[in-house]
């Protein structure tokens, strides 16, 4: 008999193949079917993993090695019966009942227990077969299998799920952890009888988002000892610095959405040639304009110096809710709000490493385009923020002070005698926030960028979160990549403009970032042909009589 064989996928995992023969069953069934074990069965090369759900993986442990599975079959008369009633699914990690050739099962008794936590099956679950006398079949699942109950109309066809259990983090949680394994909802699938042959494919989508922010610093001779993060209250920025949780703020309102217990409903339309499923919160959202991130501890604070930090406290902070590698599960952003900028402000205290003095900069902001802000299903996102010595906050008092962080140079000069001139450099950095994206740089720790991978770039307004115009002729925006000789910071490109030493052009595009499609003229790209640093070149102020024009920089490595 052929096998009816389940195929599962979700986002960034291995094809998994279901065992499968020639075999049938139904009216119409030769005699040699009676003879054979031929069952409806579920298929996988994966191993079953050992805890609760992860980020990313295989699907066996995306879906915590289990998924609840409700299927119908056509009865006729506009009708439809039950098949499997929830049955769950586990990984067996090995041969099973009704497949043997893989290692997903669903066939036991009451005393058969699944997942790491031996749930007990609780009822009876036996072998299915396909029935040819019935014109098609429908099918559902969900994983974890106790969040997803469901529910039939008036044909005994199914109508909705009920998901319980969703959850996302939003504030601050130095307490118990909230319980935020993924959730996942698998697309319906309906099988005509001219397809029982084939493998039912399951397509799983993760409900929540995964979520982390970084601060790192490069700044020569300092370490930062404290830092502090802004909120953003009902019209404007708090008036002082005071969460040492790393701070992400939206300037609209219920920007953010968290939970410790939602509840969810799923309807499912059979109506198609491909059926379809919404899904739609009911119940236990909370909304603010801060989403609160790690927190970087005072009394045992030590920031990272690099993208790729391993150390995931220095990066990424702490806090209850926290994953392994830094990630928090969200819930998704509301998409009826739309993209909107996300901004990050902080006071920080530098201190030399000599121990000769410190320095306080207040109110350095850096804004997070609108286009990798709208917090996606089954989308994980690494946000990182560098703090160099090209910043826009200010050593003095906010609003009167420039700002800026400006290195202290030293210049020697002759004096002539003849007519007493003395020649100073004052170089003064006005900031947009710049910033950077590759495909595939996540890694493990942080980011890393890739040689002869495109990279793409905005610049945008600090306090508004307005993408700038980049230019590719002379003027304000204007913009371009250079290839750095070695290690440069930011700084030591600010002191060699105006001659450009040791700049080589590498050039600039317009193009598409990632899947989203900014704005003609606001964006750009450039595609590394080595290993080295490369720096994006802004021009943020132009050239007045005998004053040179300004620029902002942000430095990229390429490993």
């Amino acid at each position: 008999m052929r096998t009816l064989n389940f195929i599962l996928a979700a986002t960034a995992m291995a094809t998994i193949v279901g065992c499968s023969s020639d075999e049938y069953v139904g009216a119409n069934a030769p005699d040699v079917a009676k003879e054979s074990a031929g069952a409806i069965g579920f298929g996988s090369n994966a191993n079953r993993m050992l805890r609760a759900t992860k980020n990313s993986g295989t699907t066996a442990e995306m879906l915590d090695g289990q998924f609840k599975v409700y299927g119908v079959k056509d009865a006729g008369s506009s009708q439809f019966a039950d098949v499997f009633t929830d049955y769950v699914v586990w990984s067996a990690n090995g041969a099973t009942i009704s497949n043997p050739d893989a290692d997903w099962e669903y066939v036991g008794g009451t005393s058969v227990t699944y997942g790491e936590d031996a749930t007990p099956l609780g009822a009876e679950q036996y072998i299915k077969y396909w029935d040819y006398s019935a014109a098609n079949y429908h099918f559902v699942a969900g994983s974890p299998v106790a969040n997803f109950t469901y529910a039939l109309n008036a044909q005994g066809d199914i109508a909705t799920a009920t998901v319980t259990g969703l959850a996302g983090h939003i504030a601050a949680n130095t307490g118990t952890a909230i319980t935020t394994n993924p959730v996942y909802i698998a697309d319906p699938v309906n099988v005509p009888k001219s397809a029982y042959q084939q493998d039912v494919n399951f397509q799983f989508t993760r409900q929540q988002s995964f979520v982390r922010v970084g601060v790192f610093e490069t700044i020569p001779g300092y370490k930062i000892t404290d830092i502090k993060f802004y909120t953003y209250d009902a019209s404007d920025w708090s008036a002082t610095a005071g969460s040492e949780n790393i701070v992400l703020a939206s300037k609209t309102a219920d920007y953010f959405t968290g939970a410790t217990a939602a509840t969810a409903t799923v309807t499912y339309d059979w109506t198609g040639a491909t059926p379809t499923y919404t899904f739609a919160y009911t119940t236990g959202l909370t909304t603010a304009k801060n989403w609160y991130g790690g927190k970087m501890n005072s009394a045992t604070f030590e920031m990272a110096t690099s993208s790729t930090e391993p150390t995931v406290a220095k990066l990424y902070g702490a806090d209850s809710d926290m994953g392994d590698n830094g990630y928090f599960t969200v819930i998704p952003s509301a998409s009826a709000l739309g993209a909107q900028p996300i901004f990050i402000k902080c006071d920080y205290t530098l201190t030399a490493l000599d121990g000769s003095e410190t320095i306080k900069v207040s109110g350095a902001t850096a804004a997070i385009p609108a286009t990798f802000a709208l917090w996606k299903p089954n989308t994980t996102y690494t946000y990182l923020f560098k703090i160099s010595d090209n910043t826009n906050g200010t050593t003095g008092t906010p609003g009167t002070d420039p700002e800026g962080l400006f290195p202290i140079t030293f210049d020697a000069v002759v004096m002539a005698e003849a007519d007493g001139n003395k020649e100073g450099i004052i170089t003064t950095v006005s900031t947009p926030s710049i910033t950077t994206y590759q495909a595939g740089s996540v890694v493990t720790a942080g980011i890393k960028y890739v040689a002869n991978k495109p990279i793409y770039f905005t610049a945008q307004n600090d306090e508004t979160g307005a993408l700038n115009t980049l230019a590719s002729t002379a003027g304000v925006g204007y913009v371009e990549v250079v290839k750095l000789a070695g290690a440069v910071s930011e700084a030591d490109l600010q002191l060699a403009e105006p001659t450009g030493t040791n700049l080589a052009t590498v050039g600039a595009a317009a193009a598409t970032v990632g899947k989203f499609t900014l704005p003609a003229g606001q964006h750009a790209s450039f595609t590394p042909d080595a290993a080295g640093y490369y720096a994006i070149k802004y021009q943020t102020a132009a050239a007045v009589g005998t004053t040179p024009a300004a620029y902002a920089y942000k430095v990229v490595h390429v490993e």
